[in-house]
């Protein structure tokens, strides 16, 4: 197989549809993403793989980290087993490094090709079930007016709350023009944005469609949900609550820590789908730089980074975190043994004592751990599948 050859996006296309049982055609028009964000591998002049990797900035510590959205790993049928996807990943690793993004994160279809090339599983995308009586209607607290699905504020307001939520991430332009092109194309289904406003200042956006329902005429499949506070979230839900005479629930990817507050039984709510996402750090001395620390923790711990992806990131490093900002040298006595994957997982605040547990850390000393706990906590949440 030969790779890295330039895409052709019309094959491409296709050999999505066929991984991922795609149903719509081609379309020219759709926006072409920058030629270096595809990594293309052919038998002969026949594609057989691809991976694309978009331009995002994924929150953690409340700080914007450069991050590469890994997308479309497809490998056709008569090509599997031969290492390509591997070496696509590892060609898109090459590049994401280039563009200075340091991390990487992904929705797996295929979590142990993932975690074998430096990826963990870090959170869930969840999308939960909530009937219509059980959301407080708040809604009259901003002033709605409908706009356009590909009106920019929907993506300026979204990506204003994504700098709020760990895990959330703000998208290149393009992404959202193609998310939107490719919404235009469901000329058949019932679409609807709106955007709240308070006090003439834009607080808010939902986007919604309708959706086959058991009970009721139909139900809200919400697509995009933010408000750039609390009240502006319990107004958004409100809003969906208000169409009670004709639809019967609202499907939302907004996680339960925001919806507490606007659903008081959330106990009665259900979990229709959820789907893992996945970690990687790229840079990973450029990513403990680029994320947000806690004011109050202060110390070090000397850690020994086994990366076989990356071996760049591979050695003794000294991971220090003192007035808000991080930092990992190389050096030190490499004390304690942190593979890429466990990075992963700390990075995104995961359970330090389940991870000594599971017979990782070993070498770590009480305050090795409290440290790591405190240091890198977080609680991420991912609402937009990309």
């Amino acid at each position: 197989m030969e790779s890295l050859r330039p895409v052709d996006e019309e094959h491409r296309h296709g050999l999505m549809r066929q991984a991922f049982n795609g149903a719509h055609p081609f379309d020219p028009d759709l926006p072409v993403l920058d030629p270096d964000r595809a990594v293309c591998t052919y038998d002969g002049d026949h594609l057989v793989g691809s991976v694309v990797t978009f331009d995002f900035a994924q929150t953690w510590g409340g700080r914007a980290v450069p991050c590469g959205g890994v997308s479309g790993v497809a490998v056709a049928p008569e090509a599997r087993g031969r290492g390509a996807a591997r070496a696509m990943l590892a060609e898109s690793f090459e590049r994401m490094g280039r563009r200075g993004e340091v991390i990487a994160c992904l929705f797996p279809t295929a979590s142990a090709l993932y975690r074998g090339v430096g990826f963990e599983v870090v959170g869930v995308h969840e999308r939960r079930s909530i009937p219509l009586g059980g959301i407080r209607a708040d809604g009259g607290t901003l002033t709605w007016r409908r706009v356009p699905a590909d009106d920019p504020v929907r993506a300026e307001l979204h990506d204003r709350a994504a700098a709020m939520h760990d895990g959330w991430f703000r998208g290149d332009p393009r992404w959202w023009a193609y998310r939107g092109k490719r919404e235009e194309r469901e000329q058949s289904v019932n679409r609807f944005c709106y955007v709240g406003s308070r006090r003439g200042a834009d607080v808010a956006v939902v986007q919604f469609r309708y959706g086959s329902s058991d009970g009721a005429m139909y139900d809200l499949e919400v697509e995009v949900l933010a408000g750039l506070d609390g009240t502006a979230v319990g107004a958004c839900l409100g809003f969906l609550a208000g169409h009670g005479s004709t639809a019967g629930s609202v499907r939302t990817t907004v996680p339960p820590s925001l919806l507490g507050a606007h659903v008081p039984e959330l106990q009665r709510t259900r979990i229709v789908d959820h789907w893992p996402f996945m970690l990687r750090l790229v840079d990973v001395a450029a990513a403990i730089q680029a994320r947000g620390w806690p004011r109050a923790v202060r110390g070090r711990v000397e850690l020994l980074v086994v990366d076989e992806s990356l071996p760049a990131n591979a050695g003794p490093h000294v991971l220090e975190v003192a007035d808000g900002e991080g930092t990992l040298v190389r050096g030190g006595s490499g004390t304690v043994t942190v593979s890429a994957q466990d990075l992963a997982v700390l990075y995104a605040g995961g359970d330090v004592p389940a991870l000594r547990a599971a017979g990782r850390l070993a070498e770590a000393t009480p305050a090795d751990l409290d440290l790591l706990a405190a240091a890198f906590v977080s609680n991420p949440t991912l609402p937009l599948f990309f």
